[in-house]
């Protein structure tokens, strides 16, 4: 039966249990993916029950050596009672073994420790708010290195590996114990048990928060703008406060969320940036703040709002926060070079312009492709390229003998500075070039951003 070319279940599971002490499920786990529907311990009981079965015919029969080493095996290697009742009744003597090659280390049976390691799930996430879950684990390279042995040498093609029954069965009693959803795709928390250092390890995932902001003053940046001259260290040019400005929008917003969630740190994503010296109004700008490791979730966000209004001395104001994923956060950042946004400007020119030069400029500005080099005043903290931004519409008004009135609709990631000013021509075209004059750009309001957002709720 062990000799044959193309060994059967049977004849593949007796020849495991010739060279190995396997206990039920690990000898069913090597057959999982055949008769789904079962557990491993079933089917590995199963196995043995009909191999001591045969092995019981063949003694009968008369071929008793092969019988009686068949039988051997499923009673020593086996473990199998009904096997040792039957060696028992046959006068076999075997050696008995008393743990598993592919699931213990060191006399201990990883599946026996599961009880344990879900007391311990337990106590660590007491003050840990969470509604789905999801186990995992970290083999013991013993044992791994051993199921890869018995893989190779069996061929093997329609087993499970350890670690997939291990963290099916953990899964099982963590869902009994927390009460939990389990969650494959979007886990908020993830038990790891590390089997070669007995550890068990929380990861806490993201929690991530939509929302729109407007900046009422101009002088906040976006994000944190540490001093150049000292990197964040602090010296006499920042005043030893590591910062070219004080304060940030990203601050403003994330740290009252970080605080509510009880979270370690905030990473503040939105969709585009206005210049420290522009506002940002109309209905505002999305962004996502990510808190990592938050161990609370439900937050009460409309306090968190006017919390955020209050802190910021009105510098910014949020609307609409709520829960979100970072599907939601991806698709905000890749769509940002692309919705549309809305501009009002103030340009000042070094002539007074007619009323012809200005209406031409609005015709040839509407509606076209222009080439915008990467500005000079980025061009530090930015990749040195051309990129072809659509201008949909462009509206002036003369204001003053030298100051005009500008409405911009773009495409987003366009500099409406440098659509202004032409930045050297590095932008073409630009207002500058359209009238014949150099023109700068003295004030700037973010009116209206346009984004595919609202379409993608998750």
């Amino acid at each position: 039966m062990v000799g044959r070319e193309n060994p059967g279940i049977l004849d593949t599971a007796a020849c495991l249990l010739e060279e190995y002490p396997l206990c039920d499920r690990c000898l069913g786990r090597q057959f999982a993916w055949l008769s789904t529907g079962t557990s491993n311990d079933q089917r590995g009981h199963s196995i043995k029950l009909i191999l001591s079965m045969k092995a019981d015919e063949i003694i009968k029969s008369g071929a008793k050596d092969e019988g009686r080493k068949l039988l051997a095996s499923l009673a020593g290697n086996g473990m199998f009672s009904p096997a040792q009742t039957l060696a028992e009744r046959v006068a076999l003597d075997y050696e008995r073994s008393k743990i598993c090659h592919l699931c213990a280390v060191d006399d201990a049976c990883a599946f026996d420790r599961i009880p344990e390691i879900v007391q311990r799930a337990v106590r660590d996430t007491e003050d840990l708010e969470f509604y789905t879950f999801l186990a995992g684990s970290i083999p013991h390279s013993i044992l791994a290195e051993r199921e890869d042995e018995v893989k190779g040498r069996h061929n093997l093609i329609y087993g499970e590996t350890l670690r997939s029954d291990f963290n099916r069965e953990l899964g099982k009693q963590l869902h009994e114990a927390f009460g939990k959803t389990v969650d494959f795709d979007k886990p908020e928390l993830v038990v790891v048990y590390d089997m070669q250092n007995d550890l068990v390890r929380l990861q806490i995932n993201p929690l991530f928060i939509y929302g729109r902001y407007r900046k009422m003053v101009v002088g906040v940046p976006q994000s944190r703008w540490d001093c150049a001259d000292c990197n964040g260290k602090g010296c006499d040019a920042c005043h030893n406060t590591g910062r070219r400005y004080p304060d940030s929008i990203s601050e403003y917003i994330s740290l009252p969320i970080q605080e509510a969630a009880k979270g370690t740190r905030f990473k503040f994503h939105a969709a585009g940036r206005e210049d420290v010296d522009a506002l940002m109004l109309g209905s505002g700008r999305p962004f996502v703040v990510e808190i990592s490791k938050p161990r609370a979730r439900t937050l009460n966000l409309p306090k968190l709002e006017k919390k955020i209004r209050k802190k910021s001395r009105k510098k910014v104001e949020v609307g609409g926060l709520r829960p979100t994923n970072r599907q939601h956060l991806q698709r905000l950042k890749s769509e940002s070079s692309e919705n549309i946004k809305e501009y009002s400007a103030i340009i000042k020119t070094d002539r007074e312009l007619t009323d012809d030069e200005v209406r031409r400029a609005e015709r040839e500005l509407t509606n076209i492709d222009l080439d915008q080099r990467t500005p000079t005043r980025v061009a530090h903290r930015r990749s040195d390229l051309t990129r072809k931004k659509h201008i949909y519409e462009v509206r002036l008004k003369k204001k003053g003998s030298h100051e005009i009135e500008g409405y911009f609709k773009v495409q987003g990631g366009t500099y409406i500075k440098e659509l202004i000013s032409g930045d050297e021509g590095r932008t073409v075209p630009s207002v500058a070039d359209k009238v014949g004059s150099a023109c700068v750009c003295t004030e700037l309001i973010v009116t209206a951003i346009h984004s595919l957002e609202a379409d993608h709720n998750p």
